[in-house]
């Protein structure tokens, strides 16, 4: 997309571009993003710095219907409004490209403290994982019933659920970002090709990777498989067992075309033939050495059938509620803070004993999300 970006530090402020008295610098390049890169900026107002932000910078969408269309698609999303989804600001074409300005969140994602988890070998507790899904849940049942200005239901479904896009904020609330993604029931709105999956391949629902119709379910589905992830280290899709049974089945009908909007560690295919020959009994398999509480979730969550699963996310929520409240002990955000903090300092030691990376604090730059590393690690 012919972004530019500083390679060493200026002292001249790189501005991306300007609304008003409103500029936007340039403060880090994130890299690519499915349909986009993202980008770092501060707010300057009348030349006093700001807050820092999120960019989003899309590709162009081609003519003046298309780019009139998103606009509209994200006065939407601004509408959603709650304490666990990052805010969208604003919407502004620029050099032809669209761009989209969110609320940074300051904390890490979910992929950076999973790869923590990994790296000291223990993965998060059963209180962390329910208290980060009745969260998440609570924000998807909010854009799940999302209204327009008529009362109709919008139908949004965010499609990108995944550990990349949920951080726990350095005051331990957890946020659920980038809804650029979503699908919606708008007026003239212009679908996603029709062989091409959005979001993170590795925690689409099946129903997605079979290209049918989606609905607020497939989100749930996508968090079951984040949570497994959190709770167990597994991925659903990489279990020896799923594996082994798509290898002798091979991709399912119709899905020779599938393509990945955004890079995985298998093709588009292979990732729905290792949906199509998942069971009840991987999960339960996956699942050995939970609380029987938090199996019987993620069983009723990992169904490949929507009808199966959870039907709302205001459901789902207070399951996860009800098993949390009954662990004896309360968990919020300050327990979440902590948590993460530790497994950070697991890992750091862990990492200093085995003497890999030196006695850095800690990388420059989060860990790859599973849907960049290799199968089998």
């Amino acid at each position: 997309m012919g972004t530019r970006h500083p390679e060493t530090p200026s002292s001249r402020p790189f501005i991306l571009f300007s609304t008003g008295a409103t500029a936007y610098e340039l403060i880090r390049y994130l890299g690519g993003r499915g349909p986009g890169e993202l980008l770092v900026a501060r707010r300057h107002y009348a030349d006093s710095p700001g807050d820092l932000v999120l960019v989003k910078r899309l590709r162009d969408t081609g003519d003046v219907l298309g780019r009139a269309r998103l606009r509209e698609e994200v006065k939407l999303l601004m509408r959603l409004s709650h304490p666990a989804i990052a805010q969208v600001f604003l919407v502004r074409v620029h050099d032809g490209a669209p761009h989209l300005v969110m609320e940074y969140v300051e904390g890490r994602s979910l992929e950076t403290i999973i790869s923590l988890a990994a790296l000291r070998r223990r993965p998060l507790s059963e209180a962390f994982a329910l208290y980060v899904g009745a969260q998440v849940a609570d924000a998807l049942h909010h854009a799940h019933t999302l209204e327009d200005d008529r009362g109709r239901p919008l139908g949004i479904v965010h499609r990108d659920i995944s550990p990349r896009t949920l951080r726990v904020d350095t005051r331990g609330h957890v946020k659920l970002a980038d809804f650029a993604l979503a699908w919606a029931k708008l007026p003239g709105r212009m679908d996603t090709e029709g062989h091409v999956v959005r979001g993170d391949l590795a925690y689409a629902s099946p129903e997605a990777l079979l290209r049918r119709p989606l609905d607020g379910r497939a989100d749930l589905f996508s968090l079951g498989v984040v949570l497994l992830e959190l709770l167990t280290g597994l991925h659903l899709l990489d279990l020896e067992a799923v594996e082994r049974a798509a290898i002798a089945s091979g991709p399912p009908p119709d899905t020779e075309l599938l393509e990945a909007e955004t890079p995985s560690w298998l093709t588009a295919p292979m990732m729905a033939a290792r949906m199509a020959c998942l069971s009840p009994d991987h999960v339960d398999h996956a699942t050995r050495g939970l609380s029987p509480p938090v199996r019987t979730l993620l069983g009723r969550l990992l169904r490949r059938e929507p009808s199966e699963r959870f039907q709302r996310a205001e459901e789902l929520r207070d399951a996860l509620r009800a098993v949390l409240g009954g662990l004896g002990y309360p968990y919020g955000p300050p327990e979440a803070e902590r948590e993460v903090a530790q497994v950070r300092r697991d890992a750091r030691a862990r990492r200093r004993g085995a003497d890999v990376l030196g006695p850095d604090e800690e990388p420059l730059h989060e860990e790859p999300s599973f849907s960049e590393r290799p199968t089998g690690t």
